[in-house]
């Protein structure tokens, strides 16, 4: 009994994984060599969760690095679903996120200083947080296995960053104070795209298709679970 229930509640949880979740790329982004993927679970009809991450590791940009990371967790609310099919549509969400950066100190800062930051080469390095909204909407393709997403998102970043030259030695700033760091805030848009996003549609075991939504799935699932309680062998359902 222990064994079937645990293949139950195995069924059941990746049933309910696969069957409701999307994996995406930024096609936008990767035009200009900035990976960002995302994966988005499906928590009830019009909620969804989203984690999603980017990178760069360019060495050098304009004779100094361009490295930066973020990842964000973000809430999605789809107000309304496409009349006629279960099709998300428009959606808004808050977030928070995450980001490192090594890269070229901005020529603003540049421009109203007369310091070492003039120097070429010299960058800065840190570390940011957002707070801030996503908006988007989802276009359905001819293959119901995918999505475009186009999506835009801001809010405020806090960044904490340190400014160093070329020779990687510490300027603008008290070089014995180890956390001694350069802080700033702003408001702006910092996340946005087209995401080629895929459903992971459906969930086979021993030629059970489960679909993407409650109703089409209760059904099928209840047949495997009738059948595993049923059966003396279980093992032949998880093949």
């Amino acid at each position: 009994m222990l064994k079937k229930t645990f293949h139950i509640l195995f069924i059941l949880f990746f049933t309910q994984f696969y069957a409701q979740t999307e994996i995406k790329i930024n096609l936008a982004s990767a035009l200009i060599l900035t990976p960002n993927i995302g994966i988005e679970i499906q928590l009830s009809e019009k909620f969804g969760y989203q984690l999603d991450t980017s990178a760069t590791f360019f060495d050098s940009f304009e004779g100094s690095p361009f490295q930066t990371t973020q990842i964000f967790n973000e809430i999605r609310y789809y107000p309304k679903l496409k009349e006629g099919r279960n099709q998300r549509s428009f959606f808004v969400g808050p977030h928070i996120g995450y980001g490192m950066f090594t890269l070229k100190i901005p020529k603003f800062i540049t421009a109203i200083v007369d310091t070492e930051l003039k120097e070429e080469g010299s960058y800065q390095s840190g570390r940011n947080a957002y707070y801030g909204i996503t908006i988007g909407k989802k276009i359905p393709l001819k293959n119901k296995k995918f999505n475009l997403e186009l999506f835009l998102g801001g809010g405020t970043s806090q960044s904490n960053y340190k400014y160093y030259n070329k020779e990687g030695n510490r300027i603008y700033g008290n070089p014995d104070i180890e956390k001694d760091f350069n802080q700033s805030g702003e408001e702006l848009i910092y996340k946005g795209g087209v995401m080629l996003t895929y459903k992971l549609w459906y969930y086979n075991i021993n030629n059970y298709y489960l679909k993407n939504t409650f109703k089409g799935n209760f059904i099928k699932i209840k047949k495997v679970i009738i059948a595993i309680l049923m059966s003396k062998n279980n093992d032949q359902f998880l093949k």
